[in-house]
């Protein structure tokens, strides 16, 4: 009985885990986006980037939605640090230090909500990180295996999947390897 309820009852987990439950199209958001670092909709009529992912263009209501790799520079219009969440992985983690968030107005034209990596900006909080500020942002997997989006600085390098992995380790969002007992 104990077993099942802490599967049932995220804080009585050891391990907290982010959000798992996704729709489908949250689902096709990660699969879309495994091999690159940033795949967004875009329209076949009117070559319009949506975000988030839809059944039909938010423009032109046209059903040829098609996922393509998206340019990942941006601005920064709001960053805010996080106090407090409905999410056990995130409440655990909130206790720490507040949790670094950012609106960013994508070049492509999409805007989107991202996890803020603030050591790419030499900052010790959201607030620290002008609005307007470059940025890049892209997706890599949390240890839900969900994709989640990431920001960074202008200037970081994030071409490899090892680049991309190693900041969103720094960010916490992976879960540390673990070794099977008696290894």
């Amino acid at each position: 009985m104990q077993h099942r309820l802490k599967h049932n009852r995220p804080s009585l987990r050891r391990n907290a885990r982010p959000p798992k439950q996704r729709s489908p199209l949250g689902a096709a958001f990660t699969a879309a986006n495994l091999g690159c670092a940033l795949a967004l909709q875009h329209c076949r009529s009117c070559a319009r980037v949506q975000y988030p992912p839809r059944e039909l263009c938010q423009h032109c209501l046209a059903d040829g939605l098609v996922w393509r790799e998206a340019d990942t520079a941006g601005h920064i219009i709001n960053a805010l640090d996080l106090h407090h969440s409905l999410w056990e992985y995130f409440k655990r983690r909130i206790t720490e230090a507040p949790w670094p968030v950012a609106t960013v107005r994508l070049d492509c034209g999409a805007t989107v909500f991202a996890h803020l990596a603030l050591a790419s900006f030499g900052a010790a909080s959201a607030a620290a990180v002008p609005a307007g500020a470059a940025v890049q942002v892209f997706t890599h997997t949390d240890c839900s295996l969900n994709s989640v989006l990431i920001a960074v600085s202008a200037g970081t390098a994030i071409a490899t999947p090892a680049q991309r992995r190693e900041l969103a380790a720094a960010l916490g969002l992976l879960e540390p390897a673990h070794k099977p007992e008696g290894i």
